[in-house]
């Protein structure tokens, strides 16, 4: 079997900032909250749980509420942000606040502030439900946001200045239709594609990937990075796809008859699990 690893493969910055910093936290803080899941994959979340510290989430539930269940000790912000509501909420308990947000979710942030200040009608494509999504249109009520072509044209913005920007781990694909059909929309409109370049690059070097019988994701289904490599792979290079988390979960049946294999992993995906999977590959 011909085994093709799809690179770059690993932790992007931002996933490895955060981790830095809750580890680091471990080390000096006796009771360690994560508001949300650090990052989007259950083995970090896991492994960090037996280090001690407690992930609060439930599905449903925005990190405003979920702030309620902490009442002391130290609260870290995952790598996908928090919006201001949160941490003046949390500073009015008076927790000790660690912020892992991810340096490119910052930015997004900061130019949503700054645009808003400025006039500017924003708006602010992204995934429902996702928290990087809930961390930025917390910053004001008066971002539009919208997820697909339909949302836009539900717009009706009548100001001359329009801002629009997004979240970082969408599919450079889809979002290209988004900011044409805008565009057309709203001629005069200030485009800031702020997809982060972690994702842009997995995403082309999935949709060139050589020619294979079979192409493995891994990666966390909550993992917003992970899933847009699948749909990729799937739409894009229209290849035969499959999305798996770990070795264990790998349908040994999808297999058969492959000679050649491509694998690709999300920025949030352990190394590890990847290579468990290569190392079986190799006994075929």
């Amino acid at each position: 079997m011909i085994i093709n690893k799809i690179e770059p493969q690993g932790y992007c910055q931002g996933v490895i900032n955060a981790l830095k910093i809750i580890n680091e936290a471990i080390n000096k803080n006796d009771k360690i909250y994560s508001l949300g899941s650090i990052i989007h994959n259950d083995f970090v979340i896991n492994d960090l749980k037996n280090k001690g510290v407690i992930t609060i989430e439930e599905k449903g539930l925005s990190r405003l509420e979920l702030l309620d269940r902490i009442n002391d000790g130290t609260v870290v912000f995952s790598a996908h942000g928090v919006s201001p509501l949160v941490y003046e909420k949390a500073k009015k308990k008076n927790l000790n606040i660690i912020d892992a947000t991810c340096p490119m979710v910052h930015l997004v942030h900061k130019k949503m502030k700054e645009h808003l200040d400025l006039g500017y009608d924003c708006i602010y494509i992204g995934a429902k439900g996702h928290p990087e999504c809930e961390g930025v249109l917390g910053i004001s009520n008066k971002i539009h946001f919208i997820s697909n072509l339909d949302d836009i044209k539900d717009l009706n913005i009548k100001n001359d200045k329009i801002y629009v920007t997004n979240q970082t781990t969408l599919s450079i694909y889809d979002i290209e239709d988004l900011f044409i059909e805008l565009k057309n929309k709203y001629t005069n409109i200030l485009i800031d594609d702020k997809i982060c370049n972690a994702t842009t690059v997995r995403q082309k070097a999935l949709a060139n990937q050589p020619k294979c019988d079979l192409c493995i994701i891994v990666g966390d289904k909550k993992s917003s990075n992970s899933l847009k490599l699948y749909k990729v792979s799937t739409e894009i290079a229209k290849v035969k796809t499959i999305f798996v988390d770990n070795l264990k979960n790998l349908d040994k049946e999808l297999l058969k008859d492959v000679n050649i294999v491509n694998i690709s992993s999300g920025a949030s995906t352990p190394s590890f699990l990847v290579d468990e999977i290569i190392e079986y590959l190799k006994t075929l």
